[in-house]
């Protein structure tokens, strides 16, 4: 054997030895969980995971969170919060270290966001790295089509792949009760479909957050044995997600924070809710990232169907992006902006900038500048 085969065969058996230690050690920190809420679902992933960890807590359980959302974070059981400094792209071993971290706080709960896109990842990070015995999947809706599907049917089908078998599943997603029956079947696992309509008996629930996430919340909770009205204590004092939709107003001008609900018909709705007179400029201001091309067809998309007055343009490939608007809407001003700080809030009639896309960079950048220079409203709960 020449000396390349003999350091191919070491390289191997030292990956298989670190291999079989990490699952052996994966399975000693789940071992010392109680449970494992894994989180998915096209929007609302980080609020309802939030929201989950706050009610179980206030069930007297010691519970680390994570969430992937507008910046990865983590809340750990004394209530604290740090950011996840990634020095690589996102990768779903990451979930393993905040398993282990649960275990070494001494919580009984981990509480966390599902990051995979693909079915395989899914697949793989729910059940053989985290091994959740709790499946949530807020709704499905038409998002990430590059990766999930071409259907709500598909990207149901795709989520689904992190559920767990021999557990429990609760969802928010009414649409499609057969198909999430056949696989809790298949599972061998108990479904939960909760419902936004059973809440008359904790006044304010609905205004809390959008209902059907409270009462998914809710429900899990319930579910893992927290008595209802502690579970909406703790939910009514969660911590939100610092950059989640919000509303923000100014002399003429309306500023909508959509960038987290990326998808067509999460922004419509949006959109739908926070409207004011029918003189009202439309802007969609559009943060753009080059690593995400689908997303970009997907803003072109909702420009065609909401034909607005003017299309602003923030980040990557702005000269791409701007060809695409400017045929989904050809009477629309196309113009890009370098920085969020060329953006202006200021207009001499009424204005509503929706502003979509993606929260990276310029958007985070865009969002903190609208809560320091305008006047921050209370978001509708109808708005989802």
């Amino acid at each position: 054997m020449d000396k390349i085969k003999i350091i191919i065969v070491i390289l191997f058996i030292g990956f298989l030895i670190y291999m079989i230690r990490e699952a052996v050690t994966v399975r000693k920190a789940r071992a010392k969980l109680t449970h494992v809420v894994y989180v998915n679902g096209t929007r609302g992933k980080s609020t309802v995971t939030r929201m989950i960890a706050a009610g179980l807590k206030a069930g007297g359980h010691r519970v680390l969170c994570k969430t992937t959302g507008t910046l990865p974070i983590a809340i750990y059981p004394d209530g604290h919060q740090e950011e996840i400094v990634r020095r690589a792209p996102a990768n779903i071993r990451e979930q393993i270290k905040y398993l282990r971290i649960a275990a070494a706080e001494g919580a009984d709960i981990l509480v966390i966001e599902c990051m995979a896109l693909q079915p395989e990842y899914q697949r793989v990070s729910g059940r053989d790295m985290l091994h959740c015995d709790v499946g949530v999947i807020t709704n499905a809706r038409l998002d990430h089509m590059d990766v999930m599907g071409d259907t709500r049917e598909d990207i149901l089908d795709c989520l689904m792949e992190m559920l767990p078998e021999k557990g429990l599943i609760v969802t928010a997603e009414r649409d499609f009760p057969e198909i999430l029956g056949a696989r809790a079947k298949k599972l061998d696992s108990r479904l939960l479909i909760t419902d936004e309509n059973t809440m008359e008996d904790l006044p304010g629930a609905a205004a809390l957050d959008f209902p059907e996430n409270v009462a998914l919340a809710l429900g899990v909770c319930e579910a893992l044995g927290v008595e209802r009205k502690a579970a909406f204590e703790g939910i009514r004092g969660f911590v939100r997600d610092p950059y989640a939709l919000s509303v923000h107003e100014g002399e003429n001008t309306v500023f909508v924070n959509a960038l987290s609900a990326n998808d067509v018909s999460s922004t419509q709705m949006i959109y739908d809710r926070t409207r004011g007179p029918e003189d009202e400029e439309l802007v969609i201001l559009i943060n753009n990232r080059g690593d995400r091309p689908a997303r970009a067809r997907d803003m072109a998309r909702l420009v065609k169907v909401m034909q607005p007055r003017r299309v602003w343009m923030l980040g990557d490939n702005q000269e791409a992006l701007g060809k695409l608007c400017e045929k989904a809407a050809p009477q629309a001003e196309v113009r890009g902006f370098r920085v969020a700080e060329e953006i202006p809030f200021a207009s001499e009639t009424p204005r509503l900038i929706l502003a979509v896309g993606n929260i990276k960079n310029e958007g985070i950048r865009l969002v903190e500048r609208a809560k320091a220079e305008l006047k921050e409203k209370e978001v509708s709960s109808d708005v989802q």
